[in-house]
C-alpha cells in the first residue's frame, strides 16, 4: 500500500481533491468515487481511500492537511483526461445545477416546475413529457421512495431555461458560465443579490410585479416561485406611512425589505409602518441587506413562523 506524502516539492504541480474534480463535472462527489474505483484508480481499504497503482500511474498522491487530514490529490489538469468524457452523458442533479447560478435546490425545482418540466408529488417531483424532451430523467430515492429529477447537462442550452436565468439573476447567461470556477474547493461567495451594476431591471419580474429596486425584483421572483401568494407596493390605511414592500394575506403578514439604497423618505416612512405593525399588533417581517442575500435559506424559516410552509 502506498504511503501518505508529507511534503511536496516547490515546483510540484497544482494538486485538487476528487470532490473538487467532481464539482468540476456537476457531479455528487460520491459518483466520482464510484467512478474512479470501477477503473480501478482507487479502492477503499479499511473505511479509507486508497490509490491503485493505476492511479499513482496518473500522477495521483496523498496531501497531508491539517484541516482535513489525508486525501487523494490529482494534478489539476487531470480534468483533461479521456476517461473523464464518459462523465459528460452523466446526469446532473438539481443541487449542482442551482449551485451554479447561486440558487437553492427548492426554488430551482419551482423554477423548473414553473417551465412545465416536472410537477410536484408529495414531498419529491415527477418528470413531465416537457421535461422529458429536456433530458429530464425521474429517480426516485432509495430509502424513502420519493421520486427526483436530474438533467442532461444540455438542459442549460434550453433558451426559455436561460431566460429566466438572466431575469431572476439579472445577469447575462454567457457571463454566469464565463464566471464559473468549477475546481474551486469553497462555493462561490456571490450572494444572490450581487448583481452587476450596469444590468438594468426587467420592465416586470416573473408574476408581473412592475418592482422598483432589485432587492424587490430577487423578493417577488423568490415569493412568486415557493408559490405564495403575495401582494407589492401594498398601500397602508394610512397614506402618511406609504405603502407596505410586500402583505402576504395568507397570513395578514407585512414583510419590509431594508435597502442599501434608499432615500431619507422612504427609510422614515418605512420605519413609521413597523412601529405602526408593532402598535396594531400586526404581524411583519423585516429583512436586512443581509438577509436579503440569502433568501432560500432565510425566508422559509420566517415565513414558517406564521404558518407558510413553502417545502
Amino acid at each position: 500500500m502506498a504511503q501518505a506524502s508529507n511534503t511536496k516539492g516547490k515546483n510540484s504541480p497544482p494538486m485538487i481533491s476528487t470532490t473538487a474534480v467532481a464539482k468540476h463535472f456537476d457531479l455528487p462527489a460520491k459518483t466520482l468515487f464510484t467512478f474512479l474505483t470501477e477503473r480501478s484508480w482507487i479502492d477503499r481499504v479499511d473505511n479509507h481511500w486508497r490509490l491503485t497503482g493505476k492511479g499513482e500511474f496518473e500522477g495521483g498522491e496523498y496531501i497531508n492537511s491539517k484541516k482535513y487530514g489525508e486525501y487523494i490529490g490529482w494534478p489539476k489538469d487531470i480534468i483533461e483526461h479521456n476517461i473523464f468524457q464518459e462523465l459528460i452523458d452523466v446526469p446532473v442533479s438539481i443541487n449542482a445545477l442551482g449551485a451554479r447560478f447561486n440558487i437553492g435546490p427548492h426554488r430551482f425545482n419551482a423554477l423548473l416546475a414553473e417551465l412545465g418540466w416536472q410537477k410536484r408529488f408529495h414531498k419529491g417531483w415527477t418528470i413531465t413529457p416537457a421535461g422529458k424532451k429536456q433530458g429530464g430523467i425521474e429517480k426516485e430515492d432509495s430509502d424513502s421512495g420519493v421520486p427526483y429529477t436530474v438533467w442532461a447537462r444540455s438542459v442549460l442550452e434550453n433558451p426559455s431555461l436561460q431566460s429566466v436565468l438572466e431575469q431572476i439573476t439579472l445577469t447575462p447567461f454567457d457571463q454566469v458560465q464565463a464566471d464559473k470556477k468549477p475546481v474551486k474547493e469553497s462555493r462561490s461567495s456571490q450572494k444572490s443579490l450581487d448583481f452587476p451594476d450596469d444590468i438594468a431591471l426587467p420592465e416586470s419580474s416573473r408574476d408581473g410585479h412592475k418592482t422598483t429596486s432589485r432587492e424587490h425584483h430577487a423578493v417577488c421572483n423568490w415569493l412568486y416561485l415557493m408559490n405564495v401568494v403575495h401582494a407589492y407596493d401594498w398601500p397602508l390605511a394610512q397614506d402618511k406611512l406609504g405603502a407596505c414592500d410586500f402583505y402576504l394575506p395568507a397570513a395578514h403578514l407585512h414583510l419590509e425589505c431594508w435597502l442599501e439604497k434608499e432615500d431619507a423618505k422612504a427609510m422614515r416612512q418605512k420605519l413609521a409602518r413597523v412601529e405602526y405593525y408593532k402598535k396594531e399588533k400586526l404581524a411583519f417581517i423585516e429583512l436586512n441587506s443581509e438577509q436579503l442575500s440569502e433568501l432560500d435559506s432565510v425566508l422559509p424559516r420566517m415565513l414558517l413562523k406564521h404558518g407558510i410552509t413553502v417545502y
